[in-house]
């Protein structure tokens, strides 16, 4: 299955992405920066190395089982 990531904030400190289906809803959201207290991002937590790791995010995903196995993740144009 492939899916496609959005990046749709990445300025100041501040990022948010989603991950969207073939049909365009959202699977999953990443959020950084603006956390609330105890919060911890994928990438403070090693799962994402930065904002373009896709290969990071989709074993992340796999083993969460929110994406199945063999999943692409290709960049939004």
């Amino acid at each position: 299955m492939t899916y496609t990531y959005h990046i749709n904030l990445d300025e100041r400190g501040r990022f948010f992405a989603d991950l969207r289906d073939i049909d365009g809803y959202t699977v999953y959201e990443i959020h950084a920066g603006d956390l609330d207290e105890g919060e911890t991002s994928i990438f403070e937590d090693g799962f994402m190395r930065d904002t373009k790791d896709t290969e990071g995010l989709r074993s992340y995903l796999e083993g969460l089982k929110i994406i199945p196995f063999h999943s692409q993740i290709i960049h939004a144009a």
